[in-house]
């Protein structure tokens, strides 16, 4: 467990982060930045929580948000089991898989050279096909070998290039990937068709949404979602954006993403908009992913589906929303209904009464009333704009029954 990464933030060394100790407990992890990117005026924070000054951040602030960065669930437990890694040992896992993760961030050790994959560039489609005459151990994330790409999160994921042709391939070298490739979940088929349902149906409504499509991959049902931590050049080169999730930006780790487990509130994530003084349009950015994900019945919508991005001048805005999933839809033996950040004291996310919204304004720093009004503005919008959302995903090949299903459910959505 013990040992030291270099930390770079968009390609430039920030910092180092080391771990001392045989049992690798929070404590021990220490994040020292760089005196040379201290010096340079136009350097970035890594995040919120970890500041840039000369002392060292020690402790489980620093623990938290790199560990953040990791996978979890099944997915990790592919990776760990593939590099034999224990699976406990957080550190290994990031020396291991650290080399690009979201944003712009890169963790790699300092002796090792940069790795050079050997399906660098490799046709998507055909390795997939591939990992289906069992070569590929069933898990996307492992698509590419050796393995050096993190993307946080429990579900199966992969990045990818989009080239100009409508083709997938993976990143050759340093190249930044433009679109992150999900496959449906194994565990619950349509959740592809969910997750597209409700990105879409939040762009169709004005709201800043990650922009995804309904693929299939060798004949496997996928959903293709644009990175929204890149941007174009003047050159017309793609760049990194900086990216984290509200549990880094507030120094909560990944495991503690639900508010019942003692995770951050909407409350404390509100402060934190205003407290960077991300301005009016986050603000209420903010206010419409709440009151969107009840209305279309997302129960899961946690701390770490809220992020924040940051350029290279180190300005930050709230991210576009992400992961809009209507959880109602799908059994309640998967899916816990009560919301994973309280709204007054619903129990159900398809049953918040006004009186919660009253108690959530009050507690998230919104008027009551404005918040009444924006919920029924929105559930008017998504009800007119149900029939052609639904209708042009099942022309991308989503089930039309399904879609169907679900667009009652969110129909009767209070708003």
């Amino acid at each position: 467990m013990a040992g030291a990464l270099e930390v770079a933030l968009f390609g430039r060394r920030a910092g180092r982060v080391s771990v001392h100790g045989d049992l690798g407990s929070p404590e021990d992890w220490t994040f020292a930045y760089d005196e040379a990117f201290l010096a340079a005026s136009d350097a970035a924070a890594l995040s919120v929580s970890l500041p840039p000054r000369r002392e060292p951040h020690v402790g489980a602030v620093v623990r938290n948000w790199f560990c953040n960065l990791l996978p979890e669930g099944g997915v990790r437990e592919a990776i760990t089991r593939r590099l034999r890694i224990p699976e406990r040992d957080d550190f290994a896992l990031l020396a291991a898989i650290g080399h690009e993760c979201a944003g712009a961030v890169s963790v790699h050790p300092a002796e090792a050279p940069r790795p050079s994959a050997a399906t660098a560039g490799a046709d998507v489609e055909e390795l997939v096909r591939r990992q289906g005459d069992g070569q590929g151990g069933g898990t996307w994330a492992l698509l590419a070998e050796p393995m050096r790409l993190s993307l946080a999160g429990a579900q199966d994921k992969i990045a990818v290039v989009r080239a100009d042709d409508g083709r997938l391939r993976l990143p050759r070298g340093d190249q930044p990937s433009t679109h992150i490739l999900k496959p449906d979940s194994l565990q619950f088929r349509g959740l592809r068709d969910l997750e597209a349902l409700g990105l879409a149906l939040a762009r169709a409504i004005g709201l800043d949404a990650a922009r995804a499509e309904p693929v299939a991959v060798a004949g496997r049902a996928a959903l293709l979602v644009e990175r929204f931590d890149r941007a174009t050049g003047a050159d017309g080169e793609t760049r990194r954006l900086h990216q984290e999730d509200f549990c880094q930006a507030l120094g909560y780790p990944g495991e503690l993403k639900y508010e019942s487990q003692g995770g951050p509130g909407l409350a404390a994530c509100s402060a934190l908009v205003r407290r960077l003084g991300l301005g009016p349009s986050s603000v209420r950015g903010l206010l419409d992913g709440v009151l969107f994900n009840a209305l279309i019945g997302n129960a899961d919508a946690h701390a770490k589906n809220l992020a924040l991005l940051c350029g290279e001048d180190g300005r930050r805005r709230l991210a576009p929303l992400y992961d809009l999933v209507p959880t109602v839809v799908m059994p309640e033996s998967m899916v816990e209904r009560a919301p994973a950040l309280r709204i007054g004291e619903a129990r159900d996310i398809d049953a918040i009464a006004a009186a919660d919204w009253r108690l959530f304004a009050r507690e998230c720093g919104y008027a009551p009333g404005y918040v009444q009004r924006r919920l029924a503005t929105l559930g008017e919008a998504i009800r007119a704009q149900l029939p052609a959302v639904t209708a042009t995903l099942s022309r991308q090949g989503c089930d039309k029954a399904r879609l169907a299903r679900a667009a009652a459910v969110i129909g009767r959505a209070k708003g």
